[in-house]
């Protein structure tokens, strides 16, 4: 007997995602897009308020819909709009670029109301049908309610007959939909009769660049100075428009363009520079709240990175000579001492750092330029400097400290924790091939410890347990073996222990709202040797976890699978999730010896190190023995 498929009851949030049912912003302007789309020249809102007793519509007189035109696009899930449509639209005898692709913003209505009507006028006749949500058999469902003959005007209204709940305040709506859909002059939206529009900017105030890229795509680049700043950066920074269409949000904090300017500076509150690149159309996610990482973006984003770097440096020109006159004036004394060629390579340097570490502050920069005479002023040869410099704008927002404090007595706690490390690999080693261990779990702590053995991307004091994690896994086994309560961060099973090492992301605000990236290591007992059955076990407790909503699908998740044997067939890691997911099988040889391999030539060099040596010469020491570092250091510093 053949039987149909059942819909859960959060389908459509899983179909269609949060953003377009939760997020008024998002809703609004998926409905206002589903307008452009069918020809709209006006659009008009009524939005929640006081005043009209929270209800909700939209109505546009775009080219409306029939009855059966009406019933199988809303009926098909996943609609494709532009198979059956075509990608534009005749508009005024204009084609006009469609956004709809994916047929999911018909649902946005649900983001105001349990159910909500779509009213529709074509070739005369007008159609009415409510639009509930469901689960079961249909995930949502449509009841025909009117029909009308001899109807003029053609066009489609979305609304809800019960009062709506939404705070957000219709001045916010309109700054939404003006920074998407004011590219065309002929298209014009109302929200609560007032009309959305530009604010008037002075010819002065605004600068039109464009960019031609090797392909021959050309992206054209419109900036907009308030000459004053605001209190906050709101509605400032990189806004990527697509068919007229803003991609995510306007900030400084997207694909990396935080490194070319700090939110909190004047500059920062006073520019929005707005890049259309239709091109990349193909790129932009589903939901729009920004970019796959194609070749095509990259492309577009290094050109824009290095126009927008430009004009941000020119901009704050003035700015970063005055800080530089200011720091010669506190340096004058040492400076006056150096010959003119020192002189001139110590600002050469102070500049570069101004225009790559664009957050530091002048007093810091003040501080390292005073490092940098005294460097100028020792024997120590500028080829260090020119090594640090090579380091990137996070480390080099830190070089006051490194160069402060780089002693003889840091270089000891470094060599010290290499032992440390060193001997940690040591203990592991007589461990996992010892084959009377009998907790495993025992083997979960030093682990935690020594992530740094996976590579230095898990080298971070952030990665910590996770009870609930891992009792999650546990009970996926049902394990009640003793001693899971005396080790709760470990979920105890009967031939491996698995222990899961977590850190958050964070909101805009510096909130905790979700795991960004899991580490789970899975100890396997002398003797299991691991194959295919064990990495499908690994991929069991992602999916166990996703389920239960501890990580979300965007989560990075690592497994690594670890034992005595591996099967040779097996070595390769598998990859799920879209290779969100990794699972890696190794052999407890293979891992520690490669760790212990990249310390041994770290220590090498850590205590060959040039000036370490030097200073052994000037104290008659003899050369330092890894068995002695600790103590003839102990001597040196002395």
């Amino acid at each position: 007997m053949e039987q149909s498929c059942l819909f859960g009851p959060n389908f459509l949030e899983k179909f269609v995602g949060k953003h377009i049912l939760y997020d008024p912003k998002v809703a609004i302007v998926e409905l206002v897009a589903n307008s452009w789309d069918a020809g709209a020249k006006k659009v008009t809102i009524t939005w929640p308020s006081s005043e009209n007793e929270q209800h909700f519509s939209i109505e546009d007189d775009g080219e409306g819909l029939t009855k059966e035109e009406f019933s199988s696009r809303w009926r098909t899930l996943a609609y494709d709009r532009i198979s059956n449509q075509g990608d534009t639209i005749l508009v005024n005898d204009k084609k006009r670029t469609v956004f709809g692709r994916n047929g999911v913003g018909r649902f946005a209505g649900f983001c105001f109301g349990n159910s909500y009507f779509v009213g529709s006028t074509k070739n005369g006749s007008t159609i009415e049908f409510e639009v509930k949500i469901g689960f079961g058999e249909t995930p949502f469902t449509l009841i025909e309610h009117k029909v009308f003959e001899n109807q003029e005007a053609s066009g489609t209204k979305v609304f809800v007959r019960s009062k709506s709940n939404i705070t957000i305040c219709e001045e916010s709506i309109r700054s939404e939909i003006g920074m998407r859909f004011l590219t065309d002059p002929s298209f014009s939206c109302y929200v609560n009769g007032v009309k959305v529009t530009f604010s008037d900017i002075p010819e002065s105030n605004i600068a039109n660049e464009m960019i031609v890229l090797e392909s021959g795509d050309i992206i054209n680049i419109r900036i907009i100075d308030t000459i004053e700043s605001d209190k906050t950066t709101k509605q400032h920074g990189i806004a990527w428009h697509v068919n007229g269409r803003l991609v995510g949000e306007a900030n400084w904090k997207e694909y990396g363009f935080d490194e070319i300017i700090d939110g909190r500076s004047a500059e920062a509150k006073r520019h929005t520079i707005v890049v259309s690149a239709d091109f990349l159309a193909k790129t932009v996610k589903q939901d729009w709240t920004g970019f796959n990482n194609t070749i095509e973006f990259k492309s577009a984003r290094d050109k824009v990175y290095e126009f927008v770097r430009a004009h941000i440096l020119g901009q704050t020109k003035q700015k970063r000579e005055k800080a530089l006159e200011n720091i010669k004036n506190v340096h004058q004394q040492k400076l006056s001492e150096l010959t003119p060629l020192r002189v001139e390579r110590w600002q050469d340097f102070i500049e570069q750092i101004q225009e790559e570490c664009t957050s530091i502050t002048e007093k810091d920069l003040s501080k390292l330029a005073g490092v940098l005479v005294r460097m100028e002023q020792s024997d120590t040869k500028f080829s260090l400097v020119n090594k640090l410099h090579e380091l990137n704008s996070d480390q080099i927002d830190n070089l006051y400290n490194i160069l402060a404090d780089w002693s003889l007595d840091l270089a000891k706690e470094v060599l010290d924790e290499l032992q440390l490390r060193l001997r940690l690999l040591d203990e592991l080693r007589e461990r996992v091939f010892d084959t009377n261990t009998r907790e495993v779990q025992d083997l979960q702590p030093l682990f935690h410890q020594g992530l740094w053995i996976f590579g230095p991307e898990y080298e971070t004091i952030e990665f910590t347990s996770n009870e609930g994690m891992s009792k999650v896994i546990q009970k996926l086994f049902d394990s009640k073996q003793l001693g899971s309560r005396n080790r709760p961060d470990f979920a105890i099973l009967p031939d491996s222990t698995v222990g899961s090492y977590s850190y958050p992301t964070y909101d805009i605000d510096g909130g905790e709202i979700g795991v960004d990236r899991l580490v789970i290591v899975e100890l396997k007992k002398p003797g299991v040797c691991i194959s295919t059955n064990e990495k499908d076990q690994c991929w069991r407790y992602v999916k166990e976890l996703m389920q239960k909503g501890l990580i979300s699908r965007d989560t990075k998740v690592t497994c690594f699978v670890l034992g005595s044997t591996v099967d040779p067939i097996e070595r390769e890691a598998r990859k799920e999730n879209n290779e969100r997911c990794i699972i890696q099988p190794m052999d407890y040889q293979i891992v520690i010896t490669r760790a212990k391999s990249r310390l041994l030539k770290l220590y090498e060099r850590v205590k060959n190190a040039p000036f370490l040596e030097e200073q052994r010469k000037n104290m008659n020491l003899p050369p330092i023995q890894n068995d002695l570092i600790s103590t003839k250091l102990k001597i040196v510093g002395n």
